[in-house]
């Protein structure tokens, strides 16, 4: 099985759109994304424009075309938040899927921090508020 690691950090240019009740994991009246009810396993990861870390189990992609997922990991994924950014491993194709993990880049010396499985993606759209 042929692995890459393709570094992905995450960009300030969604910042501005992730809320402290995003983060936080509020629900739908006060999120600014609302779920489409798709859900799938995997995303072309070419398509990747941008991400956004919403919290230590949450990831927000914007793909090519103006689509988002929200990436819902199944467990806390500790230093997530905190850190500049994240790796990802591809297990054999330029699809990133549920079945991949993510690595929380690490900045400065002493914290070590494991792969974090990922979950499925949602289909959000961007609310207007």
């Amino acid at each position: 099985m042929n692995r890459h690691l393709r570094p992905l950090i995450t960009l300030g240019a969604l910042a501005s759109l992730a809320t402290p009740a995003a983060a936080a994991g509020a629900d739908a009246a006060t999120s600014p994304y609302t779920p489409t009810g798709k859900k799938v396993n995997c995303i072309n990861a070419r398509q990747i424009q941008s991400t956004d870390v919403l919290d230590n189990q949450s990831v927000l992609f914007k793909l090519s075309g103006g689509t988002y997922y929200i990436n819902h990991l199944p467990n806390r994924c500790s230093g997530l938040k905190m850190q500049d950014g994240f790796s990802y491993e591809q297990r054999g194709s330029s699809d990133l899927c549920n079945v991949d993990v993510i690595k929380p880049v690490r900045t400065g010396a002493g914290a070590s921090y494991g792969p974090c499985p990922l979950g499925e993606f949602e289909e959000v759209t961007k609310t207007s508020k």
